[in-house]
């Protein structure tokens, strides 16, 4: 009794992680405090390993355990009273167990997030091994129900419950689709996606989780209902790699044999129509006493049937990942968007499909406002809003195509035969008024490169022509795709003899090095 007198006293010195490791709940603190008369009368020369001990370890344990008896048969009130404090850390416990659940879900959430916004160029760590914790979490929550368990809950604080709900929410949270599908994805041709499972090895043993995919549209995502089309190959296994610890299916080769498509609203058009690949299945989870219904929901997919569709299937891709909110309801988006956002939008998607460091510069980002919006004058768009028709439903005007389909076809160009040029030849976007401004007063022979207004994906170069002494902005018909295809750039400014310096004073054998 005199050891454990001192010991009480230096608690006070002790943090409560430290107390908490030398009484364990396999040696609760108040056993240590009820019985301390016992326990310090015992003999303490017992040493781990010494197999000759076990026989008065098992024999002394069995006192103890009769003395806690007979100890709670004649302080019954005490007994409760050490009952209420475990259960009070136990539910001090499950609640640090939900908070830590909740930031783990949030933190899947915007790794999700994430890799939607990454279809339009946005950085995105695809790693999804620190997730992996969902396993911890697991673990923790059957300790805690064997506690609850064993402890009983005197108090009706439904603790049982509330730990079995969160293991519902935490297993139906766990599978994440690691890579995507397409987002546009042409009836009859093949595609492939794969999801993984974050419990990793804890599917219970000789019980392969079999999952599915189903194609639903936009209402059904919201209530994840029957498939509305025909996928060949959509069953796998989930399989554990032992080398990565990771759990996964990948479905190969799958194909969209057939496509059910909902009522259009209006001017509404196929590409316009959001689909989603749904991936779903039953899992056994070691420790559980059933078996849980899983699911996962894709992006959103547009599906075609002819590739002349992509451009403007696309639009609806881009519109959907670069404004969508997170716990969006499945899959509204804004109608309009602060121009601010569209722009920073242009630029990300230019820079990542293009595979250039280069950014669009100011200049080139206020003629893309003047068009889009139809003003020629300079002024500040930032607050002005772009509706999805602007974007592309309706034609630029005096033209043929939509704002879209005219970015899409610069950024195309660019990728493929100007991407060399970019970085410091190209000046890009810009109208005829700036352009007229800066070329006035050059000397003739200065010339720029711009893309073109009136085609899609065309370069043109704008120079400065002088005739009688009075100086002229002119331009050249513009090079398309196949235009370069036949001879190059640089080919064709080298050859133009009345060129003589890019804006602002750049002798134009610049080019040279990219002559042929």
């Amino acid at each position: 009794m005199a050891q454990w007198s001192q010991m009480t006293q230096l608690f006070q010195y002790l943090s409560h992680e430290m107390v908490n490791d030398l009484y364990p709940s396999t040696f609760p603190i108040d056993v240590r405090h009820y019985l301390a008369e016992w326990i310090e009368q015992q003999m303490d020369d017992f040493e781990p390993g010494k197999s000759e001990l076990e026989a008065r370890a098992k024999y002394q344990l069995d006192q103890m355990i009769n003395l806690l008896q007979i100890f709670s048969e004649q302080n019954s009130s005490i007994v409760d009273k050490m009952k209420l404090r475990q259960i009070s850390k136990t539910l001090e416990c499950v609640q640090r167990l939900e908070q830590y659940q909740l930031d783990l879900i949030s933190k899947l959430k915007t790794w999700c997030f994430e890799q939607h916004k990454a279809a339009i160029g946005h950085p995105f760590d695809d790693n999804l091994h620190p997730l992996q914790t969902f396993e911890q979490l697991l673990e923790m929550n059957a300790k805690l129900r064997q506690e609850v368990f064993l402890v009983g809950d005197l108090t009706n604080m439904g603790l049982t419950e509330k730990l079995t709900s969160l293991l519902t929410v935490l297993v139906q949270s766990s599978l994440v689709i690691e890579k995507q599908p397409p987002q546009v994805i042409k009836t009859q041709s093949k595609f492939s996606a794969s999801v993984r499972y974050l419990f990793g090895d804890k599917i219970a043993p000789g019980k392969p989780a079999m999952l599915k995919v189903q194609i639903i549209n936009e209402q059904q995502a919201r209530g994840v209902g029957d498939n509305v089309g025909e996928l060949m190959n959509h069953t796998a296994i989930l399989e554990h790699n032992t080398t990565t610890k990771s759990t996964s299916a990948a479905f190969r080769n799958m194909s969209i044999k057939k496509i059910k498509r909902a009522e259009r609203k209006g001017s509404e058009c196929v590409t316009e129509e959001k689909f989603a690949l749904l991936f779903s299945g039953e899992i056994h989870v070691t420790g559980c006493d059933y078996p849980y219904s899983i699911h996962v929901i894709s992006v959103p997919i547009v599906v075609i049937v002819h590739g002349s569709q992509d451009i403007n299937a696309m639009a609806t891709v881009i519109w959907d990942c670069a404004f969508a909110e997170p716990d969006r309801v499945p899959f509204v988006v804004p109608e309009r968007v602060p121009w601010r956002q569209m722009c920073n939008t242009l630029n990300v998607k230019f820079t990542s499909e293009v595979n250039t460091q280069h950014s669009l510069n100011d200049y080139n980002l206020l003629f893309l406002a003047q068009r889009i919006f139809d003003k020629h004058d300079i002024c500040d768009f930032s607050n002005m809003f772009v509706s999805w028709p602007q974007f592309n439903k309706e034609t630029l005007p005096g033209r043929s195509f939509t704002f879209w389909q005219w970015f899409e076809g610069v950024m195309e160009l660019t990728k493929k035969h100007l991407l060399p040029y970019w970085s410091d030849l190209i000046f890009g976007f810009i109208g005829k008024q700036h352009l007229h401004v800066i070329l006035k007063d050059r000397p003739g022979g200065t010339f720029l490169l711009r893309f073109s207004d009136s085609e899609i994906g065309a370069i043109t170069i704008a120079y400065v022509a002088v005739s009688e002494g009075v100086a002229k902005v002119q331009n050249i018909m513009p090079f398309s795709k196949k235009d370069l295809e036949i001879s190059g750039l640089g080919n064709r400014i080298i050859d133009i003899n009345y060129l003589t310096y890019l804006y602002p004073n750049i002798p134009k054998n610049v080019f040279k090095k990219y002559y042929i």
